[in-house]
């Protein structure tokens, strides 16, 4: 049992650093929506670096996770695919926001493997 940490962030690392550690950080909410990040970071020239960071959507009426965001430092990749704003979506890039799910789908079983969770 993994447990959020009063300020809405944990670091998950259960491999002696034989993985990357994963980062999960509630990084907004409102009475409809929780903004969850995930990460994989690594430094780089004093900087922390996202190997990759994804933001997924809890939407509290459905229960509903919903990928909406996708980061590589290394590769510059920056895609956001379910805009938000004034803390309401306000649109979806269908074909994107199904590419992060089928990614999303595919690195959280990983990091459930690697991690032993």
């Amino acid at each position: 049992m993994i447990s959020m940490q009063e300020d809405g962030y944990v670091k998950i690392d259960n491999t002696d650093s034989s993985f990357m550690p994963v980062s999960v950080e509630v990084i907004f909410e409102n009475e409809l929506y929780k903004q969850i990040s995930l990460a994989h970071y690594y430094e780089q020239e004093s900087d922390l670096l996202a190997d990759p960071e994804m933001v997924i959507i809890y939407v509290k009426a459905s229960g509903l996770f919903i990928p909406s965001y996708f980061k590589q430092d290394n590769l510059g990749v920056e895609q956001e695919s379910v805009i938000m704003n004034l803390g309401e979506i306000r649109g979806v890039r269908t074909k994107m926001q199904a590419d992060h799910s089928s990614f999303a789908n595919m690195w959280l079983k990983n990091i459930k493997h690697q991690q032993n969770l």
